[in-house]
């Protein structure tokens, strides 16, 4: 059971009441259905889960390996203009 929180301001109270009312809600309706019933639910919301996991680990796997690359430009040569570089070594 959710311990309900210190709440000051009556909006937010009011907010955080209806929000456990419909947690309280969904549990009962939950516990209503048979054992089998849960099971079964259960079993469709974890494949559901993991599918749409295995989905979005081919979509970032598909969109990296088919980007294009980024361009490399070669060896920089020469130092910006504005960049003062002390040429003394220091012991």
């Amino acid at each position: 059971m959710l311990k309900p929180l210190t709440v000051k301001s009556e909006p937010m109270k009011k907010f955080r009441q209806s929000i456990e009312q419909q947690v309280l809600n969904a549990e009962q309706k939950w516990k209503a259905l048979p054992e089998a019933r849960q099971r079964i639910l259960t079993k469709i919301f974890f494949a559901v889960y993991t599918l749409l996991t295995i989905a979005a680990f081919v979509q970032i796997w598909w969109s990296a390996a088919h980007s294009k690359p980024i361009p490399i430009g070669g060896h920089i040569s020469n130092i910006p203009a504005g960049v003062n570089v002390n040429q003394k070594a220091t012991k």
